[in-house]
């Protein structure tokens, strides 16, 4: 995918209203039933995984285009409709304490499915850790949740909120990814201007540096994280962005101007990490050695940086804006005009009618897609769609 611009996803408080709430099940289902009979299991499941679908279908149902609840609450109707589907598909996770009980979701789904639970569980963790230490943007995830088909197909969303902006950040993850090098189908979210990206393929270098490193003796690596904070000491409060206006410090030249971490908030290496490290062979693995959190990755990178003279990446990864499905039915908060319930269930019943007749009339197909091509060249009042709070 390419870069395509960003999207402001603030923090909502309240729920969606029941009435409306249960049309998104019964609309979710009617969609996906069509999908699956055009794409299959796989095809579906891909389709989640790419952020422009997953907030165009966010969109339809009738979500805000801009709230943190376009994630968890799509999430949770797709799962809701799934449940009473026998299509081959089931999303698993969710908010808060739902995305704890994956591991013992897949392990019960493997009871239906053919699928490996543990591969399926391990694959659900590195996303996890990837997101929330490889790549450190100020945001600590707190949904998740995996599409999983009856063949081992699977997909990630997952989303981070940061405390301080009370905006949100959602992360798509499909199961042909490398874990470790560019491995986002997408990230939706406010764009900032730093981030510690060590699963970029500018930080290549660096996560084979972070290996060597964790694989040194604990006493060294210790020691080299003094130099990091000796090297940083002297500049107080200010960022790193500080040695370039310093007239007496002469930045080397793998420095990125884009570094714009503030120095005092901490830095520390677990001990506990690095004996558990200690023989790891891949920074994959790296990822799930146990007491590997956010701290201690940064050190390390910087340890990389400052001390082994090797880039790493600071670069903010995120890369959607999208609106015009916000059109469909109309947003919860009204934006950009507020959702009729006459409309939706007449949406829906006409769905109903398509889905039952898609494979009996041969015509019908068609003319759906060229209802698509139509849909394509209309020039939507995209400035109606206003942000809601």
């Amino acid at each position: 995918m390419g870069l395509t611009g960003f999207a402001d996803l603030p923090l909502h408080e309240g729920h969606v209203p029941p009435w409306l709430f249960s049309r998104m099940i019964k609309l979710t289902s009617l969609i996906i039933r069509l999908m699956h009979d055009e794409y299959g299991v796989k095809g579906a499941i891909r389709l989640f995984s790419n952020p422009i679908f997953f907030q165009s279908f966010n969109n339809i149902i009738g979500m805000d285009w801009d709230s943190s609840g376009s994630t968890t609450v799509t999430t949770a109707a797709l799962k809701e409709a799934l449940g009473s589907l026998n299509i081959g598909i089931k999303v698993v996770g969710g908010k808060g304490e739902y995305a704890l009980r994956v591991p013992d979701e897949l392990r019960e789904l493997e009871k239906r499915f053919n699928i490996n639970s543990e591969e399926l569980i391990t694959a659900s963790r590195l996303v996890a850790k990837v997101d929330n230490v490889a790549l450190q943007d100020g945001h600590r995830l707190y949904h998740h949740s995996m599409i999983v088909g009856e063949d081992g197909t699977w997909a990630v969303i997952q989303q981070g909120l940061n405390p301080e902006t009370k905006y949100a950040r959602r992360y798509h993850w499909w199961m042909e990814t490398s874990f470790i090098n560019n491995p986002h189908e997408g990230i939706v979210g406010v764009k900032s201007n730093y981030a510690l990206n060590t699963v970029s393929s500018v930080s290549e270098e660096a996560r084979s540096t972070i290996v060597d490193i964790v694989n040194q003796d604990s006493v060294k690596v210790i020691r080299d994280l003094a130099k990091v904070k000796s090297i940083l000491r002297g500049y107080g409060n200010k960022s790193i962005l500080s040695y370039i206006s310093d007239a007496n410090y002469e930045p080397p030249s793998y420095y990125n101007p884009r570094l714009n971490i503030i120095v005092n908030r901490g830095l520390s290496i677990s001990e506990e990490a690095l004996r558990n490290a200690r023989g790891t062979d891949s920074f994959r693995n790296l990822l799930l050695v146990k007491g590997m959190g956010p701290s201690t990755m940064l050190a390390l990178a910087l340890i990389a940086q400052l001390i082994y003279e090797v880039p790493v990446d600071w670069t903010d990864p995120v890369n959607l804006d999208p609106r015009r499905f916000a059109f469909a039915l109309g947003g919860k908060d009204g934006s950009p005009y507020p959702i009729s319930k006459e409309i939706y269930d007449t949406v829906i019943d006409l769905l109903n009618r398509v889905v039952d007749n898609i494979n009996k009339d041969s015509g019908l197909k068609p003319y759906l897609k060229h209802i698509a091509k139509v849909a394509k060249k209309l020039n939507l009042p995209v400035d109606l769609v206003k942000p809601t709070y």
